[in-house]
Parts: structure tokens; C-alpha cells; sequence
């Protein structure tokens, strides 16, 4: 495993640990991270993909929700 793997791993675990507001702060590293992978070459894992899918979707929802009507 190699230390980009590992450390993807471990924002994954502190992303599912963390408050909401954690996460929004964690998504764009997980993100850079994943597309560094990527961009290797290297095997990402169904579980990041979730994850960064997930903290993109939170990102999104707020940004509308303090959005006038």
C-alpha cells in the first residue's frame, strides 16, 4: 500500500468520525486525494468514491439552502 493509499484511508476513517462541519472541511483533501489516485493509475476504493460522493452531495445542499426563494 502506498503512503497516498494510506492516506486516503485514514480520511476516509475521519470523515465518517467527524461533525458536519469536519467533513465539508475534509471533502476537498479527500477529493484531491482521490483524483491524485486516479491520475496514477491506482486502485481507489468503492468506499472513498462513496464517501467523496456523499461530501460533495452535503456541499451542494447547503449552498442551496441558504439560498433565497
Amino acid at each position: 500500500m502506498t503512503d497516498l493509499e494510506i492516506q486516503a484511508s485514514k480520511l476516509a476513517d475521519r470523515a465518517e468520525k467527524a461533525t458536519h462541519a469536519e467533513r465539508m472541511m475534509l471533502q476537498p483533501q479527500i477529493d484531491r486525494v482521490l483524483t491524485t489516485l486516479a491520475m496514477r493509475g491506482a486502485p481507489v476504493s468503492g468506499r472513498l468514491r462513496r464517501i467523496n460522493n456523499t461530501l460533495k452531495d452535503e456541499a451542494l445542499d447547503d449552498m442551496f439552502d441558504n439560498m433565497p426563494v
